[in-house]
């Protein structure tokens, strides 16, 4: 196959001269350079035409940009021999989202839906030298209320005229992200010539797997421009520790392989075992010439929700390879409000960050868009079980046969370009539509909903032909009954902040599987910086409540601080204390939820990323920058992990294992002063089983009674013979009544290989959340935010590309007072 890229340089102007958004931009409707794979807004804000939407209140000044349609140009050569060929296509991996196409001058092609690849033959509008491709971009906020006001207003969140436009929904505004609706190529462009045929949608369906062998049927479609002679579809499988080839002659438009792997090397969940992948690779081939190659990778394992009534309703537990596994993991959103800037950097970082949290489930919601096969490549390598949503979010849908017609093409485009990824466990509907739509109309079922057909019919249809490998649900939260019931399916937690009650409400819920849960903090100091100026530093300013998009956002992070932590009295305070106030609320539902194993199967709190700076429920802010909430996940979501639970007057001591093997150690109870003083101590000998959650120990009112709650803590360390492996503290009293002291704590670093720096930090007294901070460095530490008990220390590392000396220096330790 001759390939042509067309990305790269382009130009772009604005095209709609008239009306309230073209007044008083002019120079946006001359030609500018443009760069493609972008976005409109960050071809305006490379030429100088609008400022940065990030700083400041800035995202007020570029509205007007929705409102414009948009122009690209590029120049190309085609060469005599890419004529030759038989066929020549335009391939268009994204385009957002009304686009008309021409080849010079004549409309090749159109789009109507941001997320799936389009494919224009164009061999008859080329000539041989110098070609000119123009790609005219809609206003997608026109176009939609156009839409809507033909058809009718539905039940939407926020704005209501997005559900018309297929298109990435947040762009269009949210609770935490920017009103920044988009246009342009935002997805790879180029030309493809071949002879005539081409392979299409190849796939690995494993259709059943033993501990002996697993049986994979490979199929593909062979695309023709028209009747020639057979052709032969060669199959090469390899693996671990497997190669094999096959061979299959092709009359028709189809082709199959089914393939018993014996012996297979099975793809686990991180945390559950390893990852191996294998490799097929389909040839197209006209007697000895190759016309086209395809390479799938896929993973070999079995997925099950298994729903089984109980005494308190029905499970719902994902099972890898016959397997119970407790889904631990986040919800994410796309890493910037421009996608095409989001570099494959940035998604391996977070998504290792994920998996050293211990994650081993990301739910992709319905709001943004089917992920880069960057991002699903990283999650099969890594061990994280992706939960899929179709994108579809938070309102009612159309149901006119052109929409439905849409939403087909799409899903089947979705589900073939991303079945043969072992981590995808789960596809599901959309997010929070039949939930809301019961919540807003009492006595109502999901299937009264605009829309409802779609998620009904037409989704489980479409996975049923094309895929068959991994459980449909419908949205999420749904289930029988009230969509969002905790006696069964999946849940939504929203009544702790969002309606306004406090953390410890956690504990009453008795959730079967919750997939958002969530607490706001700020972003890091160092973010808010860059896209503020220093009178807009305090918490009330017009300017940061700009940089919080939940109404009365501001409002309920003073009202959850008050009620824990003596209020701040800077703004550097305020972000610090902030972010403790999230960690401790995901904390003490984490644990909750955890020791209810397998009565709850599945935490995934709202949301691991952001898409600009902002204050959010993100435990990593936009500039990838961790929060204190994300290294307090390390530890809630530990393999092993301690945790109290307040019972009564008293507090329980439980310890819970995702382990896959049998743990032995002692679980280690002492009741300290501040200053380190051991009042009492327990000791319990434990045989810890494998996926299991127990209580170890209950301590009554009277065993810690007569100790002043204000300055005495019970600490639990479970300990084998190499170590600790998880401990933790149950304070008497909340932080703002704690007589907290000087921790007294003095840091040592010590140079190691390459750009490490050991950091060791002692406390002479108990010292609560230290916080390590290297000034001017984006320096990473394999641990930080942590509690040290009076007479302690812990070493942590961490890398910067500082000195020694330099890094001594800049170093920050913080702790709360």
């Amino acid at each position: 196959m001759n390939i042509l890229d067309l990305g790269g340089a382009w130009k772009f102007r604005g095209i709609a001269r008239r009306g309230a958004a073209a007044a008083g931009h002019g120079s946006a409707f001359r030609w500018h350079d443009a760069t493609v794979p972008g976005t409109v807004h960050t071809d305006l804000m490379a030429s100088g035409l609008i400022p940065d939407p990030f700083y400041r209140m800035q995202e007020l000044d570029v509205q007007w940009v929705d409102g414009v349609g948009w122009e690209y140009r590029r120049e190309f050569t085609v060469t005599r021999a890419l004529l030759r060929e038989q066929a020549v296509d335009i391939v268009a991996e994204g385009l957002d989202t009304y686009a008309t196409l021409r080849c010079n001058g004549r409309i090749v092609g159109t789009s109507a839906d941001m997320f799936v690849e389009h494919r224009f033959p164009v061999r008859r509008f080329l000539r041989e030298g110098k070609n000119v491709l123009t790609i005219v971009f809609d206003s997608p906020v026109l176009r939609s209320r156009k839409l809507e006001q033909e058809e009718g207003r539905l039940r939407v969140a926020l704005e209501p005229h997005r559900v018309y436009a297929r298109k990435a929904q947040y762009s269009f505004s949210w609770d935490w992200g920017p009103k920044l609706t988009t246009s342009g190529v935002w997805r790879g462009i180029r030309l493809e010539a071949y002879p005539g045929a081409r392979i299409a949608d190849p796939s690995a369906k494993v259709v059943s797997v033993t501990g002996e062998r697993a049986v994979v049927k490979f199929s593909a479609l062979v695309r023709r421009t028209g009747r020639g002679r057979p052709l032969t579809v060669r199959l090469f499988l390899g693996g671990p520790d497997r190669a094999a080839e096959y061979t299959h002659d092709v009359w028709g438009e189809s082709v199959e392989f089914t393939v018993t792997v014996p012996d297979p090397h099975l793809w686990w969940p991180s945390g559950h075992g390893e990852q191996p992948l294998y490799t097929a690779l389909f040839t197209l081939l006209d007697g000895s010439d190759v016309i086209d190659e395809r390479e799938v990778r896929f993973g070999i394992r079995s997925v099950r929700l298994v729903q089984t009534p109980d005494k308190a309703g029905t499970s719902f537990i994902v099972e890898v390879n016959g397997r119970r596994i407790f889904c631990k993991g986040a919800d994410w959103i796309p890493a910037d409000s421009f996608i095409p800037r989001i570099t494959d950097a940035t998604y391996d970082r977070l998504l290792r960050m994920a998996k050293d949290a211990h994650m081993n489930m990301i739910r992709v919601w319905g709001g943004g868009v089917y992920e880069q096969e960057i991002f699903y490549d990283l999650c099969d390598r890594l061990g994280l079980m992706v939960w899929q949503d179709f994108m579809f979010a938070c309102g009612e849908y159309p149901e006119s046969p052109w929409f439905v017609s849409l939403v087909r093409d799409e899903a089947e485009k979705a589900v073939a370009r991303l079945r043969n990824h072992p981590s995808i466990v789960l596809w599901c509907g959309n997010n929070e539509c039949e939930w809301l739509f019961c919540m807003e109309n009492p006595g109502k079922s999901p299937d009264d909903m605009k829309g409802a057909a779609i998620f009904r019919d037409l989704l489980p249809s479409v996975l049923r032909r094309l895929d068959g490998t991994r459980p449909y649900w419908r949205s999420s939260p749904f289930g029988d009954g009230f969509p969002n019931d905790e006696s069964n399916g999946n849940h939504h937690q929203w009544h702790v902040w969002s309606m306004w009650k406090d953390y410890p409400e956690y504990e009453n819920d008795r959730a079967r599987f919750v997939t958002e849960f969530g607490f706001q903090g700020p972003a890091n100091l160092a973010t808010f910086r860059e896209v503020t100026i220093p009178r807009d530093r305090h918490l009330q300013t017009s300017v940061l409540e700009h940089h919080n998009k939940q109404v009365e956002g501001t409002e309920r992070l003073i009202r959850f601080m008050a009620a824990h932590h003596r209020l701040p009295v800077t703004f550097d305070e305020f972000v610090g204390k902030g972010q403790i106030v999230q960690a401790e609320a995901l904390r003490c539902a984490a644990e909750h939820w955890r020791r209810r194993k397998y009565g709850t199967a599945g935490v995934l709190f709202w949301q691991l990323n952001d898409c600009w700076p902002v204050t959010s429920w993100s435990v990593i802010d936009s500039r990838l920058r961790p929060k204190a909430a994300y290294y307090v996940a390390r530890r809630f979501f530990a393999p092993l992990m301690v945790s109290f639970k307040r019972s009564g007057a008293g507090a329980e001591v439980w310890l819970t294992s995702d382990m896959p093997v049998p743990v032995g150690g002692t679980l280690r109870t002492s009741i300290l002063s501040f200053g380190g003083t051991t009042r009492a101590k327990y000791s319990d000998r434990i045989r810890m089983k494998t996926d299991a959650s127990v209580l170890v120990r209950t301590l009554d009112r009277e065993e810690f009674g007569r100790f002043d709650p204000a300055r005495h803590y019970i600490l639990a360390r479970f300990e084998a013979e190499d170590g600790t492996l998880s401990e933790s503290r149950f304070f008497f009293a909340e932080p703002k009544h704690l007589e907290l002291p000087d921790p007294g704590i003095s840091v040592t670093v010590k140079r190691e290989a390459g750009s490490v720096c050991a950091v060791t930090v002692r406390a002479k007294k108990l010292a609560r959340y230290v916080r390590l901070e290297v000034r001017g460095s984006d320096a990473v530490f394999d641990d930080n935010v942590f509690d040290l008990d009076g007479g302690s220390e812990r070493t942590v590392r961490c890398r910067s590309g500082l000195t020694s000396r330099k890094f001594g220096k800049s170093l920050l330790v913080r702790s709360l007072r």
